[in-house]
């Protein structure tokens, strides 16, 4: 057995060394690179418009409509759309520089009736 460990084993235990570095390294840029794509391809599927088109091509083609609307702390205007029936939605985000981004979209959307609230005094 020991000479079978001697055998195996390189003389020089910094070739060993480097080689078990070079490998873990290798490992670790194929990961970045493959973890780089993802975020790229995530990031793509944001697409902008004219929010004009937008709006037009969302009532045309899904009969969406604006159902809810608040202001993000950076200025931009996030919307919500969806058709009369729920079926399908989309939730958008215009910028303060005018872009208009889908940002989600799907089917079977369910919206809530919120409750009034007393006023203060």
């Amino acid at each position: 057995m020991k000479n079978l460990l001697n055998h195996i084993r390189p003389a020089n235990s910094h070739s060993l060394m480097r080689s078990v570095i070079s490998i873990g390294l290798s490992v670790l840029v194929v990961a970045a690179m493959t973890v780089s794509f993802q975020v790229t391809d995530a990031s793509a599927q944001n697409a902008c418009f004219d929010r004009g088109a937008l709006v037009k091509h969302l009532d045309g083609k899904f009969k969406e409509a604006p159902v809810a609307a608040g202001l993000a702390a950076n200025g931009s205007v996030l919307e919500v759309f969806t058709s009369p029936d729920g079926v399908t939605w989309t939730i958008v985000l215009t910028q303060p520089g005018g872009a208009t981004c889908v940002m989600a979209s799907g089917e079977s959307w369910m919206g809530f009736k919120m409750k009034k609230k007393d006023k203060l005094s």
